[in-house]
């Protein structure tokens, strides 16, 4: 484990319980805070050493109670802002054994969406108005109080807060008393906490309201939410109680607090945070208006409530070691979170989405060679925060999925539920959850799961067909830029659990699954020689595979015939895509492939070939080929969209409902003409109140309307904008902004959407989504970002998991020239970034990669579209 500033303290003290004191002042936006912590003296010092950043704390407000011996005060304190530590030194030694540590402080509630912060909202008589709420992962615990802040340090928490009568207050726990301070104030005690991590801690105090139901156990679950939104919560509470006991069931293990509370904060950086008992969301996250809310926000609502309720175990119950090991937290919410959807809302094919989701998510980012292990060292706090990305949400939910299809599901849920038992209330490793689910199925899992968690990368797995029938497979490190592997990555292999599905007569047939390992391997199959073999069935495995010329050709064939599950579909498509930016399949292949791409239906499989189809785009834009490029995808798109419509029918699948809206904005954006004329009308409508526009098309509508670039239609967005309580359709809107194309509109808009007085500091993200996805957006984005970096770095630079990174990342990631890669290395080299330095490296390597594609291919994409 690395040792750097800000990463461990001293472990010559235990702190066993905080009974902590906060009174906020919500005009003021300071707190004043009194912390009593019973520690353990593990052995005779003169220092004790706890987090703490951003609090005053005086030396004659700091006093220390051994246990049999007389109150001392510290002699001096030092508080190390880089390291983010106070050091109590006092002038005797300590002895060891037990001891009361009080401490008197205060600090800000600031507005960077860390630590103890304020949200600001308008309430329903239009006044603005303030909350306060915490955000402690990963280590900002140490904002609101002195304390040992790393997860291992678990400690149990007594909470007391005093705040303005009226305002609601929680905390963890539920309220054990209620009373009146001398000074008029309503003060809350609450239960004490179970042992826990410090990031897990949280109190929230405002206005709020709530509605509430009951698990079959008893356990009361209630969602808050700012005044007049209560109802908004319904769906939340709904899925939230079934989760619940769903989770019940499959762990085995009773939800273990007494209540469970959701509350939706208007100024929210994350997308959700597990505090065990008092769980937090961004409002997108948690509120839905069956009005005006889409159908994906009902999935994506319940994928997050199942995420962080399966943190309350997996995460909370049992904590990982150290930051290391966040995939075991993260990955594994984002894996259950798909199991438990697919059983409460079967009809939503969730298992072939999560190809296209996580699985495609975690092999687009691990392709860069700037990607990193599972479990990577991180010691200092930038460090940590951005690890939280699709390596260890989206790569670990892949890499638990093909343990679970690889040792079984029976043998899976024995080991997770024999490592919840054994680990409860404590914390654990990887390797901790290897071993039990060895133990449960006899096989030999660490063996195999080390290759995927503690290298970076996957295979290419090349396939060759042999005389007699057999497959002769090899493996090696894949990047999606092509680069020759240095001599360390030509080293890289992994054992590979690997699935088959044979071809033969239209139909496909699945043949038992075969492990392999090392640089070359064989797999006798015993097929007729007319067969078609696509390797890796279900894309299960976390690789790219390529075939023969040959077999391309009789794959792209059960692709038009739809022979193939979704899964397997969406995997040549993806496969075919990557292999082509890497200059293993020539991109004319590719571009065939999508020509012919007419029968098929399913939505997460129309997402790799929306995918494909615009990272081809993004090659040719501001280019010649430019407008007849956008003229053949419309071709490609014709076809679907015509099966599917304008119109909703009531008896269609979800998945049908997502896919309209994909492919109208597809349309939509490649200008094509009918379905401009549409979108144009039926803005016009919506904007008259002649008639609602479905919740599902207004995304692709409003971008559409965005693309003529009309000045009117800009004020109309801002007029919706400020009208709009839902947050969804405020996202909405925020990101159809983004989708101007003059330069002198999109400047109104980013002066707009980065003033905190008519958009969220924290929704500016959004925006910058939007301009990310065509060229001139992209290059007033960076230019405002550049021209104004100190403003941006001051905002986001402290802001909550990955927020300066994402307003970078967002604009520059989709560059495709190497002059933009300069530029921005340039700058940052001037400007360094230490809490984005990941994403800029990303960033750069997506760049470059697409430049060196371009060389290589802009003549073959030329003559493509010279025949079409």
């Amino acid at each position: 484990m690395t040792e750097k500033a800000g990463c461990l303290i001293p472990d010559d003290v235990a702190y066993n319980n905080y009974d902590v004191a906060l009174t906020p002042d919500l005009k003021a936006f300071t707190f004043a805070g009194t912390v009593s912590v019973n520690l353990t003296v593990r052995r005779p010092v003169r220092t004790i050493t706890l987090h703490a950043a951003d609090l005053a704390v005086a030396r004659e407000n700091v006093l220390l109670h051994p246990d049999g011996a007389e109150s001392v005060q510290p002699a001096g304190i030092q508080l190390d802002a880089e390291a983010q530590t106070a050091v109590l030194t006092f002038t005797d030694e300590i002895p060891a054994g037990g001891a009361v540590l009080e401490i008197g402080y205060s600090g800000t509630l600031n507005d960077k969406m860390a630590g103890f912060y304020r949200s600001r909202f308008v309430g329903p008589d239009g006044v603005e108005r303030h909350l306060a709420a915490t955000q402690f992962e990963a280590t900002d615990a140490r904002r609101a109080l002195p304390c040992g802040d790393e997860p291992a340090l678990k400690a149990t928490f007594d909470v007391t807060l005093s705040v303005p009568p009226g305002l609601t207050a929680l905390s963890n726990m539920p309220v054990r008393a209620q009373s009146v301070t001398p000074e008029g104030l309503a003060k809350f005690t609450f239960d004490r906490s179970p042992v826990m991590s410090s990031y897990l801690l949280a109190f929230i105090v405002g206005e709020l309201e709530f509605i509430e139901g009951t698990t079959n156990n008893g356990t009361r679950v209630r969602v808050y939410t700012v005044p007049g939104k209560k109802e908004h919560g319904r769906f939340a509470l709904e899925t939230a109680i079934r989760v619940l006991e769903f989770y019940n069931e499959y762990f085995g293990i009773p939800y273990p607090l007494p209540k469970l509370d959701m509350v939706a904060i208007p100024d929210f950086a994350a997308g959700a945070m597990e505090n065990w008992g008092l769980v937090t969301y961004r409002e997108n996250a948690l509120l839905i208006d069956p009005e005006h809310s889409a159908s994906a926000a009902y999935q994506r609502v319940a994928e997050v409530v199942a995420h962080e309720l399966a943190h309350q175990w997996f995460g909370n119950l049992v904590t990982m070691q150290w930051w290391t090991h966040l995939w075991l937290n993260e990955g594994f919410a984002t894996w259950m979170a798909s199991l438990a959807m697919d059983a409460l809302f079967p009809e939503w094919d969730i298992w072939t989405q999560f190809v296209g989701d996580e699985y495609a998510s975690a092999l687009s980012l691990d392709g860069l060679r700037s990607s990193h292990a599972i479990e990577v060292e991180v010691g200092h706090p930038n460090e940590i925060s951005q690890i939280f990305d699709s390596i260890s949400y989206s790569k670990g939910a892949s890499v638990i999925r093909m343990i679970h299809d690889f040792i079984g599901p029976d043998a899976f849920r024995t080991g997770l539920q024999n490592y919840l038992r054994r680990h409860a209330y404590a914390n654990a490793t990887t390797e901790d959850l290897w071993e039990a689910l060895a133990e449960a199925s006899g096989k030999p899992v660490r063996d195999i799961m080390d290759t995927w968690t503690k290298q970076a990368g996957y295979p290419l797995i090349t396939v060759r067909a042999a005389g007699d029938g057999s497959l002769e497979l090899s493996q090696e490190r894949f990047l999606s830029g092509g680069e020759t592997l240095t001599d360390a990555e030509s080293r890289q292999t992994w054992d590979i659990p690997v699935a088959l599905t044979v071809l033969t007569g239209g139909s496909s047939k699945p043949l038992p699954r075969f492990s392999c390992s090392g640089r070359s391997f064989t797999v006798k199959t015993d097929m007729p020689a007319t067969a078609v073999t696509k390797l890796n069935a279900g894309q299960i495995t976390l690789a790219r595979v390529n075939y023969p010329p040959e077999q391309w050709g009789r794959l792209a064939e059960s692709l038009r015939e739809n022979a193939l599950p979704p899964a397997d579909r969406y995997g040549l498509i993806s496969d075919a895509l990557s292999l082509a930016r890497a200059g293993r399949l020539p991109t004319g292949e590719l571009l065939n492939l999508l020509a012919s791409y007419l029968n098929e239906t399913d939505y997460t499989v129309w997402n790799a070939a929306l995918g494909a189809l615009g990272a081809v785009a993004n090659l040719v834009e501001e280019t010649a080929s430019e407008r007849r490029y956008d003229a053949f995808a419309c071709s490609v798109l014709s076809s679907v969209a015509a099966k599917l419509g304008w119109t909703e029918r009531r008896s269609e699948a979800h998945t049908t409902k997502l896919l309209r809206g994909q492919i109208m904005g597809a349309l939509g954006a490649y200008g094509d003409r009918a379905t401009t004329e549409a979108a144009v009308s039926a803005f016009a409508g919506h904007f008259a109140g002649r008639r609602t526009l479905n919740p599902n098309l207004r995304a692709a509508v409003y971008a559409t309307v965005a693309k003529q670039n009309l000045w009117s239609d800009l004020h109309i967005f801002q007029q919706l904008y400020g009208s709009a309580t839902l947050q969804e359709e405020r996202v909405r809107l925020l990101n159809a902004m983004g989708r101007f194309t003059d330069r002198g509109i999109l400047a109104k808009v980013l002066e707009f959407a980065f003033d905190p007085r008519q958009v969220r500091s924290g929704d500016f993200i959004y925006v910058l989504a939007g301009m990310g996805t065509h060229a001139q957006g992209r290059r007033s984005a960076w230019e405002f970002i550049t021209a104004n970096w100190e403003q941006v770095s001051e905002r986001y630079s402290g802001g909550g998991l990955k927020m300066l990174g994402r307003i970078i990342e967002l604009p520059i990631s989709g560059f495709n020239r190497d002059e933009d890669a300069g530029a921005v290395e340039r700058f940052f080299a001037e400007h360094p970034a230490p809490s984005a330095t990941r994403a800029i490296a990303e960033s750069l390597e997506r760049i470059r990669t697409r430049a060196a594609w371009y060389r290589r291919d802009r003549t073959v994409i030329s003559e493509f579209l010279n025949r079409k």
